[in-house]
């Protein structure tokens, strides 16, 4: 990771609108590692009739945790990711719960780092969602 960490929180924390909006929150950051926890509020409501999460809101914070794993191993501030592929299994309705999101690297390579993610309710510590991201790489070059 280059650079203070907490400019990392900053930007996912505070800087990205979406993630603010959907209230993503980053809680931990390690090399390889990310996590983070959305609060449950009504606006999230995929399914009223059970007060699910939407299942875009859960996909969407694993592809941005995911990210942000992988983020933890570029070489410069510089470098740009994108996701190239994402695939999420739904295990379970999230309901009535806040959500924790947790992104490990399988794989950082030069152009391509892959990261598996898990997402959990968090009133009963229960798997909610699993999945793989891909992301794809521009490093800086050195001059």
């Amino acid at each position: 990771m280059k650079g203070p960490i907490e400019f990392y929180y900053n930007v996912f924390n505070e800087l990205i609108p979406f993630n603010k909006y959907i209230g993503l929150q980053l809680t931990e950051l390690k090399v390889g590692f990310a996590k983070a926890t959305i609060q449950f509020k009504q606006e999230l409501i995929g399914d009223v009739r059970i007060n699910a999460v939407h299942g875009g809101v859960i996909s969407a914070s694993m592809d941005a945790v995911g990210g942000m794993a992988a983020v933890t191993t570029l070489n410069s501030i510089e470098d740009k990711i994108v996701t190239v592929d994402m695939r999420v299994d739904y295990i379970r309705s999230a309901r009535n719960t806040d959500l924790i999101i947790e992104a490990n690297i399988v794989r950082s390579g030069n152009k391509i780092i892959t990261t598996n993610m898990q997402v959990f309710a968090a009133n009963e510590q229960i798997l909610v969602a699993e999945g793989r991201g891909v992301y794809h790489v521009s490093r800086k070059k050195n001059e």
